[in-house]
């Protein structure tokens, strides 16, 4: 499978950002010694954790060679890993800190890997997590359908309730939070949404064509945006993105 595209994913870097910062302000946490951040991608989400504590010891960890080469260029002071974050990470020891944003929906068996993450905190340490949660977003729903027109796979993207979720965390710890927020991103035409997708709910169809047929298949797709969002009076796009956060803490 081809490897992700830092530049691609950057496009919206201040629109992807704003659910990092909305995680980390639930995080109530002073000092942590130790932070490992899941599924890092190109180092945003890293860059955010390290200004907030800088003396704290912290890790990266991705499956992409490429992002994480964008994240080493970024902050050459973190310890960057490339590792599958299904797979038993307490090899890297017990942290303060369990951070991911925008990872657990491209990963398997979230009954299995969530726990596993919480078990690798210290007592009282967090696990912080966001992912979105669009299911029923027009552009998901198109590229669901297009997909089916196309004869192509199904993403491998994984989307639960949030009542899933809640069970999964209460059986963990009885300190939890869970909740969505709507972000409403201004675009400038319906192109850019498109490209908002090239760089991540889109890679799993288009590796699927060739490259005349990926012309085609994203004009198909934009044919359907352009019916799912109008154009407001001043020409913009409004582009509703709902994400789904929970944070949870390991009582001491």
């Amino acid at each position: 499978m081809p490897d992700w595209n830092p530049a691609q994913y950057l496009k919206f870097e201040r629109d992807r950002n704003k659910p990092i910062a909305d995680l980390l302000s639930h995080v109530q946490l002073d000092t942590p010694a130790r932070i490992i951040d899941i599924g890092c991608g190109p180092g945003n989400s890293t860059g955010f954790v390290a200004r907030r504590w800088p003396n704290a010891e912290l890790i990266g960890l991705d499956s992409s060679a490429a992002m994480l080469e964008k994240a080493r260029q970024t902050l050459p002071d973190v310890q960057w890993l490339e590792h599958d974050a299904t797979q038993n990470l307490s090899s890297l020891g017990s942290f303060d800190l369990v951070f991911s944003n925008a990872t657990l929906q491209w990963l398997p068996d979230h009954a299995r890997v969530l726990p596993n993450w919480f078990g690798l905190l210290n007592p009282g340490g967090m696990l912080a997590v966001q992912l979105p949660h669009n299911f029923n977003n027009p552009v998901h729903l198109a590229l669901h359908d297009m997909a089916e027109t196309w004869g192509l796979a199904p993403s491998s993207s994984r989307f639960h309730p949030v009542s899933f979720y809640y069970d999964i965390l209460a059986a963990l710890t009885d300190e939890f939070e869970l909740w969505t927020t709507i972000y409403y991103h201004v675009m400038r035409s319906h192109e850019d949404i498109v490209e908002w997708y090239k760089g991540t709910g889109l890679r799993p169809y288009l590796e699927q064509l060739s490259e005349p047929n990926q012309t085609a298949f994203l004009a198909d797709i934009l044919a359907q945006i352009k019916q799912c969002y109008p154009v407001q009076a001043n020409g913009n796009i409004l582009f509703d993105f709902e994400r789904l956060f929970f944070v949870a803490k390991h009582i001491a």
